[in-house]
């Protein structure tokens, strides 16, 4: 669990960043990892969701700062160390990355409670939200047990271009 006392809303920003930063390389590390195309484009989608985090903070930090972000070198004191890296088996991927994501949502909760400046603190409370989001998004998607790991199953792949073309066949007799 992380413990903060004070944070310097400079210091929350890059941390965020940081945070950001990281999911994003993790969902790109399990995308490589699964099989299956809609768990491809459900990891895809939060990749990207955790860009435009990324892209969002770093405006306000620049705005806040009056410094540029080129590239982040933080130490481990600005580091969430709680966040887990991708392993190599795509069930576990999933799993850790539904715990990451719990991870960050009590670190954007806590800092908004830390922090003084209003919109910093509505800033933190909607990412925390859309963590939660990712979070239902991955709890519905991903049912234990997890099959991430296995060739997805020709059997329906035929099933369901039998049903295509049956369908492309009764729009044609109309």
């Amino acid at each position: 669990m992380l413990k903060i006392k004070s944070v310097d809303s400079v210091d929350a920003l890059k941390m965020a960043i940081q945070c950001a930063m990281d999911m994003k390389d993790f969902y790109d590390s399990a995308v490589t990892l699964v099989k299956n195309d809609d768990a491809i484009a459900i990891l895809r989608g939060l990749a990207e969701r955790k860009d435009k985090h990324r892209i969002q903070l770093i405006r306000i930090y620049s705005r806040l700062s009056g410094k540029k972000i080129l590239y982040l070198n933080l130490g481990k004191k600005h580091k969430l160390s709680s966040l887990q890296q991708c392993g190599t088996d795509p069930n576990d991927a999933i799993r850790t990355a539904k715990k990451n994501e719990a991870e960050m949502c009590n670190f954007y909760i806590t800092i908004s409670r830390r922090l003084y400046e209003p919109e910093l603190r509505q800033l933190f409370r909607n990412l925390a939200l859309e963590v939660e989001q990712h979070i239902a998004l991955l709890e519905s998607s991903f049912v234990e047990p997890l099959t991430l790991d296995q060739e997805p199953n020709a059997e329906n792949e035929s099933v369901h271009s039998e049903l295509t073309s049956v369908d492309k066949d009764t729009v044609a007799t109309w």
